[in-house]
């Protein structure tokens, strides 16, 4: 049996996807909260844990946004999102054979995406004042 089957390549495909869609998100995150280079943050941070946890733990905190996120900014945010909670639920589930959690991981992601726009649109729409329950 061959190691790339179509299951494991659209498994490889996704996980480059959502690596993207990281770092799409922290340059339209860095934009709105003022950065002079957004895309460097969107460069790096997917790039390096460090410097992604430097943005999300220390450099994003005293910046307000200047303006509400677009929605470009929550549809990445929520692929990001989905991507996360599809990594930790396929790991949970799958043996720890790395291409096994790859035919896995697309079914989790596709589960968690609705939680994942739940989420991001709460999240969001709490950032920008506005209502939830439309």
């Amino acid at each position: 049996m061959s190691l790339l089957t179509p299951a494991v390549a659209f498994g490889a495909a996704l996980v480059l996807f959502v690596w993207l869609a990281s770092g799409v998100w922290v340059n339209f995150d860095a934009r709105a909260r003022g950065s002079d280079y957004p895309a460097v943050w969107g460069v790096f941070a997917p790039l390096s844990g460090i410097v992604l946890f430097y943005y999300l733990l220390w450099w994003r905190r005293g910046r307000p946004r200047e303006y509400p996120p677009s929605r470009w900014e929550r549809a990445t945010a929520t692929v990001v999102v989905a991507g996360l909670g599809g990594l930790v639920a396929g790991n949970l589930v799958s043996p720890p054979d790395p291409i096994s959690q790859l035919t896995v991981w697309p079914i989790a992601f596709a589960c968690c995406l609705p939680v994942a726009y739940w989420v991001v649109r709460r999240r969001f729409d709490a950032v920008a004042g506005t209502s939830v329950g439309r």
